[in-house]
């Protein structure tokens, strides 16, 4: 297996932002740190993000370890193969700067390559007008009915148009939470119509899938201890689910944020995820210590899954010690009391060595 990074990995603020609180809509909009123009979910929560002025670039804020953060997985046929893709762009400002990541796993075969890019702030361009991103090799327009996406990378490329269908979740309910005494926004368009073609070494496929975008900018909290899984989980009803879990040294806490194909939300405990998975694999580049299942259980919707990587285990963004996991998975078992199966992606960020 072939792997390609670009620069040491700053493992913490990679990727999503997680929270350890769940708030209700009240405690949010308290929190919350600067004025940001209301929108109503159709559930009739105010929302307290925007899903198409916010997808351009955040004022940053004077956190070490803010970040402002746009990324996708999906779940594509590519010349009769079941594939998975990621791309994501992240940008610190205060910290360690900007990255362009992207990875496709080859789950038929088990294949998979990954390439991990530090750009210079003068090549990097995010508008904060709207959905407007470039960089060496990347370029990311569009709104939040229709965007396209064109990659570039040593060994590939990448050009697709996702299409927003269904509502927006809105993490938490509102699209604001605080975690760990500071305040995070995050939303996703749970379910884009993703078509257009991949090239690998030169052989160029037609695409066809879903994807999963998510939203997220703040501070992450400056705890070693920080460790977090999340799960993005579209069911056969309509429904989606997105799971979080972190793990700091005080303790464990699971949740997840669920929206209907009406629009409405709900937000619900998970018993812990962490305590609950097993079949670990230990990253011969990291050390990182990851399991490769889990047992999702949430009592409030009778639900009960287990979660699978497909494709490899070793679907690990590293480099040295440092490490994350964004991994290709598969679920089965019942939600709400009715058999399920699907697929979707699982990430782990932070310091799993045993």
């Amino acid at each position: 297996m072939q792997r390609t990074t670009g620069i040491k990995l700053a493992v913490a603020l990679t990727a999503l932002l997680a929270s350890t609180i769940v708030p209700t809509g009240a405690q949010a909009a308290g929190e919350m740190t600067r004025d940001r123009p209301a929108t109503t979910a159709d559930n009739g929560i105010p929302a307290m993000v925007d899903p198409t002025a916010d997808l351009g670039a955040q004022t940053p804020g004077p956190e070490a370890r803010w970040a402002d953060s746009i990324y996708f997985t999906s779940q594509v046929k590519a010349d009769g193969h079941d594939v998975g893709l990621l791309v994501h762009t992240i940008n610190v400002p205060n910290g360690f700067g900007r990255l362009v990541s992207f990875a496709v796993t080859d789950v038929t075969t088990g294949w998979y390559k990954n390439y991990m890019l530090g750009v210079d702030p003068d090549d990097y361009h995010w508008s904060t007008t709207g959905l407007d991103i470039s960089a060496p090799g990347l370029r990311w327009t569009g709104n939040a009915q229709k965007m396209s996406v064109s990659l570039t990378v040593p060994w590939g490329s990448l050009d697709v148009t996702l299409t927003s269908r269904g509502p927006v979740l809105y993490y938490g309910g509102t699209g604001v939470f605080p975690i760990l005494g500071d305040t995070n926004y995050e939303y996703a368009f749970p379910d884009m119509q993703t078509t257009g073609t991949l090239t690998i070494d030169g052989k160029a496929q037609r695409v066809t899938g879903r994807s999963w975008l998510d939203r997220q900018w703040g501070p992450t909290p400056d705890d070693p201890s920080l460790r977090w899984t999340w799960m993005s989980l579209n069911l056969p009803n309509g429904d989606t689910v997105a799971i979080w879990d972190t793990l700091t040294s005080t303790g464990e806490n699971s949740w997840a944020t669920v929206v209907r194909r009406d629009g409405s939300h709900e937000v619900v405990a998970v018993e812990p995820v962490a305590e609950r998975a097993d079949q670990f694999w230990t990253s011969p580049v990291s050390g990182q210590k990851y399991p490769t299942r889990w047992r999702i259980n949430i009592p409030a919707l009778s639900t009960h899954l287990t979660v699978t990587i497909t494709g490899t285990d070793d679907q690990e963004f590293a480099q040295g010690e440092n490490g994350r996991l964004e991994a290709t998975a598969a679920f089965t078992g019942t939600y709400k009391n009715t058999k399920v199966s699907g697929k979707n992606y699982v990430e782990m960020i932070g310091n799993w060595k045993p």
